[in-house]
């Protein structure tokens, strides 16, 4: 686990990034269920962001529904009705549904990434990989290496 930790923790830095890393594993399934929830009400992008900086900048425990309550309210989704479809499992079948499609694709690992139905990248990768695979499939080189922002464009994007 030190030796992975390492690794992350290399990699984020050659990005400029300090991940706060955590003690236990971390029960994803509220923070999936009220990033749907958010999707309903076109702030996923938005959510999607404000739960990864919560975890990974602030290490905070994205499975606590008094986290989940500040970021919903933070990134403007209705707080008790997220709370409400968390409490009821409504978005369980779907999440389910996508759990079972990974691993059908082989997929076993966060985070994964399928590139134009071909390539599959699997782990926390340095960005020249992604370049190299982008090429692969025909697609340029960013003109520049600033990344866009993840709150721009609040559309009904997945992640």
């Amino acid at each position: 686990m030190a030796r992975a930790e390492e690794g992350v923790n290399r990699l984020a830095a050659t990005v400029g990034l300090e991940l706060k890393l955590h003690q236990r594993l971390i029960n994803s399934r509220p923070a999936l269920q009220a990033a749907e929830f958010a999707r309903e009400q076109g702030r996923f992008d938005a959510m999607h962001h404000n739960l990864l900086h919560t975890y990974w900048d602030e290490g905070r425990d994205v499975s606590e529904i008094a986290v989940l309550r500040e970021v919903a309210a933070r990134t403007g989704v209705d707080v008790a009705g997220m709370e409400a479809a968390i409490a009821e499992d409504r978005f369980g079948d779907y999440l389910d549904a996508r759990r079972s499609e990974a691993e059908e694709l082989g997929i076993n690992g966060i985070p994964a990434h399928v590139i134009a139905d071909r390539y599959l990248v699997m782990g926390a990768q340095p960005y020249d990989l992604f370049e190299r695979v982008m090429a692969k499939v025909g697609v340029p080189k960013r003109a520049s290496s600033s990344f866009p922002s993840p709150l721009a464009g609040e559309g009904q994007g997945g992640g």
